[in-house]
Parts: C-alpha cells; sequence; structure tokens
C-alpha cells in the first residue's frame, strides 16, 4: 500500500494512468501486426501494444521537423506519461498549481476517437500528456 502523503494528484483525483509514450523512428521495426494511425494535428503515427500488461503508445515522425524526431536525435525514447482525465479543464487548472505548464492546448486527436488532449510540462517531472475521457 502506498502511503497516503506520498499520492500526487498532480491531475485531480479522478485521473488514471493511461499509456507511456516511447518514440521510436519505426512503429514495424519496433512491433509487428500493430494498426497505425496517422494524426496530422500532432505530426506523428501512433500504435498501441502492450508490455507485460503495461500499455505503450509507440510514436513515430511523419516529418522531419517533428518533435519526436529532435527526442529521438537525442538518443532518447521514453517520451511521455499519459493519464485520462474526466474534465481536461479541470485537470488543466489543478496541473497549474503542482508547477506544470499548458504547452498545447486541448484539441482532438485521431488515436483517442477525437477525444481531446493537451500537453503538459514541468521542469521536475518532465513531460505529460492528458486525455479527456471517462
Amino acid at each position: 500500500m502506498v502511503p497516503s502523503d506520498n499520492i500526487k494528484n498532480f491531475f485531480g483525483e479522478h485521473a488514471e494512468f493511461e499509456h507511456a509514450g516511447i518514440a521510436v523512428r519505426s512503429i514495424s521495426n519496433a512491433a509487428e501486426c500493430v494498426e497505425k494511425t496517422e494524426d496530422p494535428v500532432q505530426g506523428v503515427n501512433v500504435a498501441f501494444m502492450y508490455i507485460h500488461n503495461f500499455r505503450i503508445e509507440l510514436i513515430e515522425p511523419i516529418a522531419e521537423k517533428s518533435p519526436i524526431t529532435n527526442i529521438l536525435d537525442k538518443g532518447q525514447s521514453l517520451y511521455h506519461l499519459c493519464f485520462r482525465v474526466p474534465d481536461i479543464k479541470l485537470a488543466l487548472e489543478t496541473a497549474r498549481k503542482h508547477g506544470f505548464h499548458c504547452i498545447a492546448k486541448p484539441v482532438p486527436a485521431a488515436a483517442f476517437n477525437e477525444n481531446k488532449i493537451a500537453w503538459v510540462f514541468s521542469k521536475i517531472y518532465g513531460l505529460f500528456e492528458l486525455i479527456e475521457a471517462e
């Protein structure tokens, strides 16, 4: 059991872990038999897989100027952690109180049935994606 003083509700008490985003140069090389979804708004293709029941989003750039390309060029692969939230506006307000800055306002996302996503960043914790979904 996790001690209650060690639980951080950065995005509200109803936020639930959704997935970890991993940057890859090629989804096809990273995982066979996964279905890609193109997200032109984000400039990426994505696909989902599981590693020991842990959901992973594979993210590949679809253009040379993609933020994913910059991450890969730095030798990084872990890109972000994602949480589902019931109210994205409230989650962004809560995140701000915990030192997170909204770096991309909510927009519909192809990979999540057009549910809204937003991006927040903390100098301490890094990049997080929020998905408005129940």
